[in-house]
């Protein structure tokens, strides 16, 4: 297994730090039996502390070279099932009840958390690890600098926190940056608390506010959705939100809020 050589394009980070593993595993609530999707197995270090707790796994790996390594090392296991496919084409249908438990490829993190929390079968509970700054940004607070897109996406289905952060020096190779365990449990029953609000029309007003993030999220809007100046004052102002804040001040309830309203008076579908 150390003979392997790692290939930058597939943003491959190898977990070689065993310290971190009882902090993933106690985050993760592992029970036997159950269903974990690992993406980017790596060296398996991560994956046999899985089976060591009685989880049938189900190792997503796109690497062919390292698919042959992980059956060497782990293929007699009856509980792991290695699978060679890129992670974003994973089809999730094919699941019941599932968790991601993964040392996520550094490159494709923020696509993989939207693919899981954007599937209509959403797992129970991720937990996961990705560079540090993708992770802060995840669980950045309304008026913070680093709030953006992501954050909004994962807030939109599940709540997140930050578990622990783990230095470069855990990987092999090192990477230029630290990393951190973030833990995403999507909401048990998605609309039922106030978010009567369609995933489509929530992505389009948010991304609008974002497309110019320096500016005021009334000029965001008016130039991204075409929407007449006073109509876009008129429709924060009845949302209670400052038509001055920046788009990264707004909190998840002021995006409903502002979603609601535009659906309400058809503003959209009145200025197509």
């Amino acid at each position: 297994m150390n003979m392997f050589k790692q290939k930058k394009s597939l943003g491959q980070n190898f977990l070689i730090n065993d310290k971190i593993l009882p902090e993933i595993l106690k985050a993760a609530e592992i029970k036997k039996d159950e269903v974990i999707i690992e993406v980017g197995p790596g060296l398996g270090i991560l994956t046999s502390a899985l089976l060591d707790k009685g989880a049938k796994v189900w190792a997503i790996e796109k690497d062919f070279e390292l698919i042959e390594t992980l059956k060497k090392a782990l293929g007699h296991h009856k509980n792991l099932k290695i699978i060679h496919q890129d992670a974003l084409f994973f089809d999730l249908s094919t699941l019941k009840k599932y968790k991601v438990v993964a040392n996520l490829p550094f490159n494709i993190a923020s696509p993989l958390i939207r693919k899981f929390l954007e599937s209509a079968n959403q797992p129970e509970l991720m937990v996961v690890m990705m560079q540090k700054e993708v992770a802060e940004k995840i669980v950045a607070q309304p008026g913070n600098s680093e709030r953006g897109i992501l954050t909004l996406a994962v807030e939109f289905y599940a709540d997140a926190e930050i578990i622990t952060d783990v230095p470069k020096i855990s990987f092999r190779p090192q990477p230029k940056v630290d990393a951190a365990v973030i833990k995403i449990k999507p909401y048990p029953h998605f609309g039922s608390e106030g978010k009567q609000v369609e995933p489509e029309l929530f992505f389009k007003i948010v991304k609008a506010g974002f497309s110019a993030k320096r500016r005021q999220i009334h000029n965001s809007l008016e130039a991204t959705l075409k929407i007449d100046k006073n109509v876009v004052i008129d429709i924060l102002k009845k949302s209670k939100i400052d038509p001055m804040l920046r788009a990264e001040d707004l909190s998840l309830k002021e995006w409903l809020n502002l979603c609601q309203a535009v659906a309400k008076d058809d503003i959209l579908k009145t200025n197509e």
